[in-house]
């Protein structure tokens, strides 16, 4: 029983035993037209609330599991663990590394991309390793434009994060 139901019952029960016949219709049917009325909005809250909770089911379901940040050191930066791992799980693609946007056509001043991956002579990833103030850089604002004008795909590696393997395998696997 929620706690409107129990308001309503205990309001019923205390009009009945101590107001007239009359008057005790005269609540009955204002109680009647109050739960009618706030009852609707109750179950549009319920109804509300219900649905919060199962998108907070769907965010829990879907995000990285924590160990993917927990301290996670193999003697490796996060350069050489990506490299390593688009070597093993990523074999039929090219891989260059310090890459300046000059080469692949742009004019300007950019930043170099840390890895591009390559199928032929098509770039299918573009792979920044930045730390935390990376991304404030016109240099580095102007070489993911360039990329993403391109229709080529843009993802970033923070440096000092831990980096995990499995976190790296997941992300690659969602681009390539």
């Amino acid at each position: 029983m929620g706690l409107f139901d129990k308001l309503l019952k205990e309001v019923k029960e205390a009009v009945n035993e101590n107001i007239s016949e009359e008057d005790r219709e005269k609540a009955k049917n204002l109680l009647g037209n109050l739960k009618e009325t706030f009852g609707n909005e109750i179950d549009t809250i319920k109804k509300a609330v219900d649905e919060y909770k199962a998108e907070q089911k769907d965010k829990e379901e879907n995000r990285i599991p924590e160990e993917f940040f927990e301290d996670y050191e193999d003697g490796r930066t996060a350069r050489q663990r990506i490299l390593d791992i688009l070597a093993e799980e990523f074999p039929q693609y090219n891989v260059y590394e310090n890459v300046s946007p000059v080469e692949m056509g742009g004019d300007g001043k950019f930043m170099d991309y840390s890895i591009i991956v390559c199928e032929g002579n098509e770039v299918k990833l573009v792979i920044m390793l930045i730390g935390k103030t990376t991304t404030a850089h016109r240099e580095y604002r102007w070489s993911r434009e360039f990329a993403e004008d391109h229709g080529i795909q843009f993802i970033n590696f923070v440096e000092h994060y831990p980096n995990h393997p499995e976190y790296i395998k997941q992300r690659l696997h969602k681009y390539l």
